[in-house]
């Protein structure tokens, strides 16, 4: 992990967290996925976070990729399956990726309705709630 280095980029958050000479192994489904337990939205401009932040996100890629791993990743074609052809089943533990218009669990929770949003991004598509995620004054698509 990289703090200084990822506070130093001048990006967007999850554009940060993508780029694989900052962190290895995080991808786009992860990213989204560490960015909604941390309630961060994917734009923030990395200049503004403070070390803290920054290790607080690697800290919850980290817990995403980890139970991903303990359900065998992520599957959603026939093309990524283990060793046995079996498919992971960690995509019905997802809060936000691939969850666009349904409902963020968390707001829920707290008994208000907030759908998440899904945006193009880098020829792939971010989730997020616009709630607990609100989209930063300074944002860096």
């Amino acid at each position: 992990m990289c703090v200084g280095r990822v506070v130093e980029k001048s990006a967007g958050l999850k554009r940060a967290l993508l780029d694989q000479s900052l962190s290895s192994g995080i991808g786009n489904i992860y990213a989204d996925e560490a960015l909604y337990l941390v309630q961060l939205h994917y734009a923030r401009p990395t200049e503004t976070l403070t070390r803290k932040e920054v290790s607080r996100v690697y800290q919850a890629a980290e817990q995403v990729m980890t139970l991903a791993l303990a359900q065998g990743g992520t599957s959603f074609d026939a093309l990524y399956v283990n060793v046995n052809g079996e498919s992971g089943y960690f995509d019905r533990s997802l809060n936000v990726y691939g969850r666009a218009g349904e409902a963020c669990y968390r707001c829920l929770e707290s008994g208000v309705e907030s759908l998440i949003t899904r945006r193009k991004f880098m020829n792939r598509s971010s989730y997020y709630c616009p709630r607990c995620q609100p989209v930063p004054r300074r944002a860096r698509w």
